[in-house]
């Protein structure tokens, strides 16, 4: 039961009508036995600053933070976790009586998801489509586990080179941003296509060096970033040639659980993944 005790959580983003973050920590909280309610806020970029500000003043304990926020919001914060800081964006806030931290949870959530999938990015050619705001955390953390290489595309090359030059300035570790030989073991899509109401485009479209999807073959590792819905047109056409498949639920699970045990200052039990994908997404 909701009472005034009852402590808020949240998720702020535009859209977030698709989140299944409100169902992912209702579930947590109520599993936890722990008086928490967590609620998703649309908010339209020019109207940040002003919901920022209102965490402070409704007490809000804690906010996740998604597209298109993840970097914006960094300059409303009190103090931005080093990790969070080094990789260029935030999507999980914590107020600590009135003081908002920022953290990153979305590069670790994303690399645990990869790695328990037996998906292991060491020594591997990457592929990633896309440069949004969640490929930083993403880079960064592939960078530390040694790939032999990562190619970033997008479809407004200009980006992918910004992003690549960036890596390289934080890490040394330099990216391609040109899909020369098609030749990889792992491609992710980090792009909204394949999520409504893009539900029939497919990540390569507008991409100029990739034509189709051929350059997909059997024992390859396709990950999809996208978790609503579970199967997108990418991983339906990736999984018809013979790849392994991912999409981005695991990680959403992984993340979020971290950034539960952040917001309560609460260790979670290990089955709780294993029971959160079974009860709250029936998998």
């Amino acid at each position: 039961m909701i009472t005034a005790k009852t402590t808020t959580l949240g998720i702020i983003g535009e859209p977030v009508d698709h989140s299944f973050s409100p169902r992912l920590h209702n579930f947590i909280a109520n599993a936890m036995d722990m008086d928490y309610v967590y609620a998703a806020f649309e908010v339209k970029p020019e109207k940040l600053a002003e919901a920022i500000a209102g965490i402070r003043a409704l007490g809000i304990r804690g906010i996740n933070v998604t597209a298109p926020h993840k970097i914006a919001v960094m300059q409303y914060l009190d103090e931005i976790d080093p990790a969070a800081q080094r990789l260029g964006a935030v999507n999980t806030i914590v107020n600590r009586s009135g003081r908002l931290c920022g953290y990153n949870t979305d590069s670790e959530g994303f690399y645990m998801a990869l790695t328990r999938a037996g998906i292991m990015p060491e020594g591997k050619k990457i592929l990633i489509m896309g440069a949004g705001g969640v490929v930083k955390p993403t880079l960064m953390r592939l960078v530390e586990a040694k790939p032999e290489k990562i190619t970033l595309v997008n479809r407004t090359r200009a980006k992918a080179w910004v992003m690549a030059e960036m890596i390289h300035e934080a890490t040394g570790y330099s990216i391609d941003t040109e899909a020369a030989d098609m030749d990889y073991d792992i491609v992710i899509n980090t792009t909204s296509a394949g999520m409504a109401p893009q539900l029939d485009t497919l990540p390569i479209t507008n991409i100029i060096e990739i034509s189709d999807m051929d350059f997909i073959h059997e024992g390859m590792a396709a990950v999809d970033m996208i978790y609503n819905p579970a199967k997108t047109l990418f991983l339906k056409e990736a999984e018809a040639r013979g790849a392994n498949t991912l999409n981005g639920l695991d990680m959403l699970i992984y993340q979020g659980m971290i950034a539960y045990e952040l917001f309560t200052d609460t260790k979670l039990p290990k089955d709780m993944a294993g029971r959160i994908r079974k009860e709250v997404f029936g998998q």
